[in-house]
């Protein structure tokens, strides 16, 4: 519903005028009155007699449009107004004190390889290459040796990623979606979002490409009101869009300087419910089915049991693996009994003629598939 004090701002008290009419309200209002020995209205309202339209005057009117418009104007469902403001979040600092690198992270977590036929060295031929740089490699596939079909790459940007990225340049490189980072917990925001969401939304049509938002849940609060903060801090920033990417809750390693992950300690089933509080919650605030952003090295006895997976059965799955000995088949390392959409290989892919490296993912699909994935038609 609409505030209250939203419409008292369209109704000022002061500089409007009604003067005294008489018209039919809806029939919970005529059937209302304050009690007498309230004096709320006393001298504003009175009940008609019996077939008399109701009488007020000018403030009794005014009260009146107040309420029937509280009563029958109603915002879309999730779409409650937030009276946050940018400085309600505090930005993510850049010492990767409260959030670290993925690429640090997988380094450290990351699972051995199960193909024992892999390539050993790095140096060896891979159909996604160790050193993956757009638009060559995602135009190319090295080991079948002729043009890529049905494979659509793109990036994920963050406070960590050089403000210098030409968002211009992107689907002449050929990458074909972005991802940026939103909020992490219910404080803290990523300071670069505003700059990469709004250049996406305001590139022209024949260099636009598709953007989404994701939110990085924290084990230091519950899932809902992290749901709250992303999407109010989306709103902020325009909300999202016909022709955007769902959102995505990222799940992984909660890592600090001082702590390799705050998940541990906390049950499986407090992980499970709160993850999926937040995504409901998204989902219902949205109106579009998040995606959930995971690595199944992160799922242990630790945190997640693999054995709870069945959880999240509702959601497509982000998945996460860096190994390279599993880009030899291009089949990451994924969660059973999931649908996985899309897979994130790399964390310093190159773009020629732009600075420094991106995190980078893969689509295998169709325009249409793609599309259809992500809810884009």
């Amino acid at each position: 519903m609409m505030r209250l004090h939203s419409i008292e701002r369209a109704f000022p008290a002061r500089g409007l005028h009604f003067p005294n009419y008489a018209f039919d309200l809806p029939i919970a209002l005529r059937s209302w009155a304050p009690p007498a020995s309230s004096g709320v209205l006393d001298g504003f309202w009175a009940m008609p007699a019996k077939g008399k339209k109701m009488k007020y005057s000018g403030i009794a009117l005014k009260i009146a449009v107040v309420c029937t418009l509280y009563i029958s104007v109603s915002r879309p469902i999730g779409a409650e107004e937030s009276t946050r403001t940018e400085d309600s979040w505090t930005a993510l600092p850049d010492d990767q004190s409260e959030d670290t690198s993925r690429g640090a992270a997988f380094a450290e977590h990351e699972v051995a390889a199960y193909d024992a036929a892999a390539p050993a060295s790095s140096a060896e031929p891979l159909a996604i290459p160790s050193q993956f740089t757009f638009p060559d490699d995602a135009r190319y596939d090295r080991i079948e040796k002729h043009d890529r079909m049905n494979t659509i790459f793109g990036i994920d940007v963050s406070h960590y990623t050089d403000s210098r990225l030409n968002l211009d340049d992107l689907k002449v490189k050929n990458v074909r979606f972005v991802y940026i980072k939103a909020t992490q917990g219910t404080s803290s925001k990523d300071a670069k979002f505003g700059q990469f969401w709004d250049g996406m939304g305001k590139l022209d049509p024949a260099v636009k490409v598709p953007r989404g938002a994701y939110h990085f849940l924290s084990s230091t609060s519950p899932g809902k009101p992290q749901a709250d903060a992303f999407v109010d801090y989306i709103t902020l920033h325009g909300g999202i869009k016909t022709g955007d990417l769902p959102p995505v809750v990222d799940l992984e390693w909660d890592v600090t300087k001082k702590n390799p992950d705050q998940w541990i300690g906390h049950s499986a089933d407090e992980i499970v419910a709160e993850t999926l509080a937040c995504l409901k919650e998204i989902e219902t605030r949205t109106h579009r089915r998040p995606i959930l952003y995971t690595a199944k090295s992160w799922w242990s006895d630790k945190t997640i049991p693999l054995s709870r997976v069945a959880a999240f059965k509702d959601y497509p799955i982000w998945i996460a693996d860096y190994n390279p000995k599993r880009k030899l088949k291009e089949a990451p390392n994924v969660l059973p009994n999931t649908t996985t959409a899309i897979w994130q290989f790399s964390d310093a892919a190159l773009i020629k003629g732009q600075v420094a490296s991106y995190d980078t993912s893969v689509f295998y699909g169709t325009s249409d598939d793609f599309e259809k994935t992500f809810g884009l038609q």
